[in-house]
Protein backbone atom coordinates (compact mmCIF):
# COMPACT_ATOMS: atom_id res chain seq x y z
CA UNK A 1 0.00 0.00 0.00
CA UNK A 2 1.60 3.79 -0.95
CA UNK A 3 0.16 6.89 1.00
CA UNK A 4 0.39 9.37 -1.33
CA UNK A 5 -0.84 13.08 -1.40
CA UNK A 6 -2.42 15.86 -4.72
CA UNK A 7 -0.71 19.26 -4.24
CA UNK A 8 -3.41 21.31 -5.80
CA UNK A 9 -6.48 18.63 -6.11
CA UNK A 10 -9.13 21.31 -7.18
CA UNK A 11 -8.07 21.75 -10.70
CA UNK A 12 -9.31 19.65 -13.84
CA UNK A 13 -6.29 17.47 -13.32
CA UNK A 14 -6.49 17.02 -9.48
CA UNK A 15 -9.85 16.17 -9.86
CA UNK A 16 -8.45 13.08 -12.41
CA UNK A 17 -6.05 11.93 -10.04
CA UNK A 18 -8.27 11.40 -7.40
CA UNK A 19 -11.27 10.02 -9.64
CA UNK A 20 -8.29 7.36 -10.69
CA UNK A 21 -6.46 6.89 -7.21
CA UNK A 22 -9.17 6.77 -4.75
CA UNK A 23 -10.70 3.33 -6.61
CA UNK A 24 -7.16 1.25 -6.01
CA UNK A 25 -6.36 -0.94 -3.62
CA UNK A 26 -2.91 -0.43 -3.60
CA UNK A 27 -3.17 3.38 -3.19
CA UNK A 28 -4.17 5.45 -0.31
CA UNK A 29 -4.89 8.88 -0.31
CA UNK A 30 -3.68 10.57 2.82
CA UNK A 31 -4.16 13.82 1.67
CA UNK A 32 -5.82 16.86 -0.94
CA UNK A 33 -5.01 20.21 -0.75
CA UNK A 34 -6.87 23.44 -2.55
CA UNK A 35 -6.18 26.83 -0.68
CA UNK A 36 -10.40 27.62 -1.99
CA UNK A 37 -11.74 24.78 -0.79
CA UNK A 38 -9.91 24.16 2.44
CA UNK A 39 -12.32 22.33 4.64
CA UNK A 40 -14.86 20.97 2.25
CA UNK A 41 -15.55 17.84 1.00
CA UNK A 42 -13.40 16.33 -2.52
CA UNK A 43 -17.19 15.13 -2.99
CA UNK A 44 -18.03 18.34 -4.57
CA UNK A 45 -15.44 17.53 -7.52
CA UNK A 46 -15.42 13.74 -7.78
CA UNK A 47 -18.95 11.64 -6.32
CA UNK A 48 -18.06 9.46 -3.76
CA UNK A 49 -15.15 10.70 -2.11
CA UNK A 50 -14.82 11.41 1.15
CA UNK A 51 -11.58 12.99 1.71
CA UNK A 52 -11.67 16.78 3.16
CA UNK A 53 -9.17 19.30 1.20
CA UNK A 54 -6.45 20.95 3.82
CA UNK A 55 -4.23 23.42 3.32
CA UNK A 56 -0.82 22.62 0.76
CA UNK A 57 1.55 23.43 3.69
CA UNK A 58 -0.01 20.33 5.86
CA UNK A 59 2.50 18.25 7.71
CA UNK A 60 0.38 15.66 6.55
CA UNK A 61 2.04 15.24 3.46
CA UNK A 62 5.62 14.51 4.93
CA UNK A 63 3.70 10.81 5.47
CA UNK A 64 3.31 10.22 2.00
CA UNK A 65 5.43 7.93 -0.23
CA UNK A 66 4.60 9.72 -3.10
CA UNK A 67 3.27 13.38 -3.61
CA UNK A 68 1.70 14.42 -6.78
CA UNK A 69 1.72 18.10 -7.53
CA UNK A 70 -1.35 19.42 -9.56
CA UNK A 71 0.05 23.02 -9.17
CA UNK A 72 0.37 26.37 -11.26
CA UNK A 73 4.07 26.80 -12.61
CA UNK A 74 6.34 28.29 -9.92
CA UNK A 75 4.86 26.09 -7.26
CA UNK A 76 6.69 22.79 -7.08
CA UNK A 77 10.56 24.29 -7.70
CA UNK A 78 9.69 25.67 -4.68
CA UNK A 79 8.46 22.51 -2.94
CA UNK A 80 10.26 19.55 -3.88
CA UNK A 81 13.17 19.39 -2.50
CA UNK A 82 11.59 19.03 0.66
CA UNK A 83 9.94 16.26 -0.26
CA UNK A 84 12.55 14.55 -1.79
CA UNK A 85 15.45 15.00 1.05
CA UNK A 86 13.04 12.87 3.08
CA UNK A 87 12.93 10.19 0.27
CA UNK A 88 9.29 10.98 -1.02
CA UNK A 89 8.72 10.58 -4.52
CA UNK A 90 7.43 13.86 -6.53
CA UNK A 91 5.72 13.66 -9.58
CA UNK A 92 4.66 16.79 -11.54
CA UNK A 93 2.23 18.12 -13.33
CA UNK A 94 3.33 21.57 -14.00
CA UNK A 95 6.37 22.46 -15.87
CA UNK A 96 8.63 23.06 -13.26
CA UNK A 97 10.99 20.32 -13.58
CA UNK A 98 10.20 20.00 -17.52
CA UNK A 99 13.05 22.77 -18.97
CA UNK A 100 16.69 21.68 -18.02
CA UNK A 101 17.97 24.83 -19.24
CA UNK A 102 17.37 27.04 -16.87
CA UNK A 103 18.04 30.00 -19.00
CA UNK A 104 14.99 28.63 -21.06
CA UNK A 105 12.65 28.83 -18.05
CA UNK A 106 13.77 32.50 -17.15
CA UNK A 107 13.04 33.62 -20.63
CA UNK A 108 9.90 31.56 -21.26
CA UNK A 109 8.40 31.85 -17.78
CA UNK A 110 9.86 35.05 -16.33
CA UNK A 111 11.21 34.05 -13.43
CA UNK A 112 14.99 32.40 -11.83
CA UNK A 113 14.34 28.65 -11.27
CA UNK A 114 14.21 27.90 -7.35
CA UNK A 115 16.21 24.38 -7.88
CA UNK A 116 18.82 23.92 -10.11
CA UNK A 117 19.78 20.69 -8.44
CA UNK A 118 16.80 18.78 -9.03
CA UNK A 119 15.88 20.28 -12.29
CA UNK A 120 19.54 18.42 -13.62
CA UNK A 121 18.18 15.45 -12.29
CA UNK A 122 14.61 15.24 -12.65
CA UNK A 123 13.24 12.78 -15.43
CA UNK A 124 10.93 13.87 -18.44
CA UNK A 125 7.82 11.85 -17.85
CA UNK A 126 6.71 10.81 -20.95
CA UNK A 127 6.80 6.76 -20.98
CA UNK A 128 7.13 5.88 -24.32
CA UNK A 129 10.57 7.63 -24.74
CA UNK A 130 11.82 7.26 -20.88
CA UNK A 131 9.63 4.09 -19.22
CA UNK A 132 13.40 2.61 -18.11
CA UNK A 133 14.89 5.95 -16.44
CA UNK A 134 11.26 6.62 -14.70
CA UNK A 135 11.19 3.17 -13.06
CA UNK A 136 14.35 4.34 -11.04
CA UNK A 137 13.33 8.26 -10.57
CA UNK A 138 12.55 9.86 -7.88
CA UNK A 139 11.38 13.25 -9.27
CA UNK A 140 9.13 12.81 -12.71
CA UNK A 141 8.18 16.03 -14.58
CA UNK A 142 5.24 14.74 -16.20
CA UNK A 143 4.90 16.36 -20.35
CA UNK A 144 2.45 18.82 -20.98
CA UNK A 145 -0.26 18.28 -22.97
CA UNK A 146 0.66 19.83 -26.12
CA UNK A 147 3.64 18.66 -26.12
CA UNK A 148 2.37 14.76 -25.38
CA UNK A 149 0.56 15.11 -28.41
CA UNK A 150 3.27 16.23 -30.64
CA UNK A 151 5.98 14.51 -29.42
CA UNK A 152 4.31 11.18 -29.71
CA UNK A 153 3.25 12.01 -33.45
CA UNK A 154 6.79 12.86 -34.90
CA UNK A 155 8.99 11.04 -32.86
CA UNK A 156 9.40 7.95 -34.82
CA UNK A 157 10.76 10.38 -37.80
CA UNK A 158 13.46 12.35 -35.45
CA UNK A 159 15.43 8.39 -35.77
CA UNK A 160 15.16 9.28 -39.93
CA UNK A 161 18.40 10.63 -41.80
CA UNK A 162 18.66 14.31 -40.45
CA UNK A 163 17.43 15.75 -43.69
CA UNK A 164 13.79 17.93 -42.35
CA UNK A 165 13.56 21.19 -43.32
CA UNK A 166 11.10 22.21 -41.19
CA UNK A 167 7.82 21.09 -39.20
CA UNK A 168 5.02 23.19 -38.29
CA UNK A 169 2.59 22.03 -35.42
CA UNK A 170 -0.81 23.59 -35.84
CA UNK A 171 -2.32 22.04 -32.43
CA UNK A 172 -6.46 22.46 -31.16
CA UNK A 173 -6.80 21.89 -27.39
CA UNK A 174 -10.25 21.85 -25.16
CA UNK A 175 -10.56 24.73 -23.12
CA UNK A 176 -9.95 22.41 -19.61
CA UNK A 177 -6.52 23.04 -20.77
CA UNK A 178 -6.66 26.92 -19.55
CA UNK A 179 -8.03 25.63 -15.93
CA UNK A 180 -11.19 25.53 -13.75
CA UNK A 181 -10.76 29.07 -12.51
CA UNK A 182 -10.59 30.28 -15.89
CA UNK A 183 -13.22 28.16 -17.31
CA UNK A 184 -15.65 29.05 -14.79
CA UNK A 185 -15.24 32.68 -14.92
CA UNK A 186 -15.73 33.47 -18.67
CA UNK A 187 -14.41 30.86 -20.98
CA UNK A 188 -16.93 28.74 -21.64
CA UNK A 189 -19.32 31.30 -22.53
CA UNK A 190 -16.75 33.24 -24.97
CA UNK A 191 -15.93 29.69 -26.90
CA UNK A 192 -19.17 28.80 -27.71
CA UNK A 193 -19.61 28.75 -31.10
CA UNK A 194 -16.35 29.80 -31.23
CA UNK A 195 -12.64 28.53 -32.31
CA UNK A 196 -9.92 30.95 -32.44
CA UNK A 197 -5.79 30.94 -32.07
CA UNK A 198 -3.80 32.29 -29.35
CA UNK A 199 -0.06 32.98 -28.39
CA UNK A 200 0.40 33.92 -31.55
CA UNK A 201 4.34 35.41 -30.44
CA UNK A 202 4.98 31.62 -28.88
CA UNK A 203 3.62 29.55 -26.40
CA UNK A 204 5.74 27.69 -23.51
CA UNK A 205 4.86 24.50 -24.73
CA UNK A 206 7.40 25.26 -28.18
CA UNK A 207 10.31 25.10 -25.90
CA UNK A 208 9.51 22.00 -24.67
CA UNK A 209 8.89 19.98 -27.73
CA UNK A 210 11.70 21.49 -28.90
CA UNK A 211 14.06 20.24 -26.56
CA UNK A 212 13.05 16.64 -26.57
CA UNK A 213 12.89 16.43 -30.14
CA UNK A 214 15.99 18.44 -30.53
CA UNK A 215 17.11 15.44 -28.56
CA UNK A 216 16.67 12.61 -30.08
CA UNK A 217 16.84 14.03 -33.28
CA UNK A 218 20.76 15.17 -32.23
CA UNK A 219 20.51 18.75 -34.60
CA UNK A 220 18.45 21.96 -33.87
CA UNK A 221 15.27 21.93 -35.52
CA UNK A 222 13.19 24.43 -37.54
CA UNK A 223 10.04 24.13 -35.66
CA UNK A 224 7.13 25.97 -35.22
CA UNK A 225 4.10 25.85 -32.87
CA UNK A 226 0.89 27.45 -32.87
CA UNK A 227 -2.11 26.19 -30.29
CA UNK A 228 -6.08 27.50 -30.79
CA UNK A 229 -9.03 26.70 -28.66
CA UNK A 230 -12.12 25.24 -29.76
CA UNK A 231 -15.53 24.61 -28.82
CA UNK A 232 -15.12 21.58 -26.34
CA UNK A 233 -13.63 20.47 -23.14
CA UNK A 234 -11.40 18.34 -23.43
CA UNK A 235 -9.26 17.12 -25.80
CA UNK A 236 -5.59 17.60 -28.08
CA UNK A 237 -5.85 17.70 -31.95
CA UNK A 238 -2.30 18.08 -33.64
CA UNK A 239 -1.84 18.71 -37.20
CA UNK A 240 1.81 18.15 -38.03
CA UNK A 241 3.01 19.22 -41.12
CA UNK A 242 7.06 17.75 -41.82
CA UNK A 243 9.29 19.11 -44.40
CA UNK A 244 12.45 17.29 -45.63
CA UNK A 245 15.09 17.74 -48.20
CA UNK A 246 13.95 14.70 -49.65
CA UNK A 247 10.99 12.52 -48.73
CA UNK A 248 12.21 9.09 -46.63
CA UNK A 249 12.34 6.39 -48.57
CA UNK A 250 11.09 4.05 -46.36
CA UNK A 251 7.30 2.93 -45.69
CA UNK A 252 6.62 5.46 -43.05
CA UNK A 253 3.79 3.97 -41.74
CA UNK A 254 5.92 0.56 -40.83
CA UNK A 255 8.58 2.96 -39.32
CA UNK A 256 5.98 4.43 -36.98
CA UNK A 257 3.84 0.71 -36.76
CA UNK A 258 8.24 -0.92 -35.34
CA UNK A 259 8.26 2.22 -33.54
CA UNK A 260 5.53 1.94 -31.03
CA UNK A 261 5.07 -2.07 -31.38
CA UNK A 262 5.42 -2.03 -27.36
CA UNK A 263 3.48 0.96 -26.75
CA UNK A 264 0.38 0.27 -25.16
CA UNK A 265 -1.65 3.60 -25.57
CA UNK A 266 -0.68 4.21 -29.35
CA UNK A 267 -3.63 3.42 -32.07
CA UNK A 268 -1.74 4.34 -35.66
CA UNK A 269 -4.38 5.06 -38.17
CA UNK A 270 -4.67 3.26 -41.50
CA UNK A 271 -4.38 5.18 -44.10
CA UNK A 272 -8.23 6.08 -44.74
CA UNK A 273 -8.74 6.70 -41.08
CA UNK A 274 -7.98 9.71 -39.21
CA UNK A 275 -7.92 10.58 -35.44
CA UNK A 276 -11.02 11.81 -33.61
CA UNK A 277 -10.91 13.52 -29.98
CA UNK A 278 -14.23 11.93 -29.32
CA UNK A 279 -12.03 8.36 -29.77
CA UNK A 280 -9.49 9.16 -27.26
CA UNK A 281 -11.93 11.24 -24.57
CA UNK A 282 -11.58 9.62 -21.09
CA UNK A 283 -8.85 6.98 -22.34
CA UNK A 284 -4.83 7.08 -21.66
CA UNK A 285 -4.87 6.61 -25.77
CA UNK A 286 -3.26 8.49 -28.17
CA UNK A 287 -4.43 8.39 -31.87
CA UNK A 288 -1.33 8.53 -34.54
CA UNK A 289 -2.21 8.97 -38.29
CA UNK A 290 0.40 9.55 -41.05
CA UNK A 291 -0.54 10.83 -44.55
CA UNK A 292 1.15 12.03 -47.88
CA UNK A 293 0.61 15.59 -48.63
CA UNK A 294 0.13 17.67 -51.69
CA UNK A 295 3.10 19.59 -51.31
CA UNK A 296 6.13 17.47 -52.82
CA UNK A 297 8.55 16.46 -49.98
CA UNK A 298 6.23 16.84 -47.34
CA UNK A 299 3.88 14.47 -44.58
CA UNK A 300 1.46 15.17 -42.63
CA UNK A 301 0.76 13.61 -39.17
CA UNK A 302 -2.12 13.72 -36.94
CA UNK A 303 -2.12 13.06 -33.50
CA UNK A 304 -4.66 13.43 -30.35
CA UNK A 305 -4.83 12.51 -26.60
CA UNK A 306 -7.39 13.68 -23.94
CA UNK A 307 -5.14 16.47 -22.53
CA UNK A 308 -6.46 15.51 -18.97
CA UNK A 309 -5.75 11.90 -19.01
CA UNK A 310 -2.84 11.26 -21.21
CA UNK A 311 -1.46 14.71 -21.39
CA UNK A 312 -1.99 15.10 -17.56
CA UNK A 313 -3.44 12.45 -14.97
CA UNK A 314 -3.05 9.72 -17.02
CA UNK A 315 0.41 10.03 -17.88
CA UNK A 316 0.88 10.80 -14.45
CA UNK A 317 -0.57 7.55 -12.79
CA UNK A 318 1.87 5.56 -15.60
CA UNK A 319 4.80 7.37 -13.92
CA UNK A 320 3.51 6.67 -10.80
CA UNK A 321 2.99 3.02 -11.84
CA UNK A 322 6.55 2.68 -13.16
CA UNK A 323 8.18 4.42 -10.08
CA UNK A 324 6.62 1.77 -7.62
CA UNK A 325 7.37 -1.28 -9.86
CA UNK A 326 3.59 -1.91 -11.27
CA UNK A 327 2.83 -2.65 -14.45
CA UNK A 328 2.52 0.62 -16.55
CA UNK A 329 -1.30 0.61 -17.48
CA UNK A 330 -2.17 -0.68 -13.74
CA UNK A 331 -5.51 1.32 -12.75
CA UNK A 332 -5.90 2.87 -16.26
CA UNK A 333 -8.71 2.28 -19.08
CA UNK A 334 -7.99 2.47 -22.92
CA UNK A 335 -11.91 1.99 -23.86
Amino acid sequence: MKNVGIIGGSGFAGEELIRYLSVREDTSILAVSSRELRGKSTSEIVEDTELFFVDPEDDIFLDCDVVFFATPHGVSMNRAKSFLEKNIKVIDLSADFRLKDSKIWRDWYKSEHKDLDNLSSSTYGLTELNCELIKTSNLVAVPGCYPTASILGLMPLMKLDNNIESITIDAKSGISGAGRSTVEDSLKEDIEENFYAYATSGHRHLPEISQILEEIYGEPLALNFLPHLIPAMRGIYATMYVNFTKLPEQNILEIYKNFYKDSPNITLMDIDQVPEIAKVSFTNKCQIGVYPSAISNQLVIISSIDNLIKGAAGQAIECYNLMCGHNQMKGLTNG
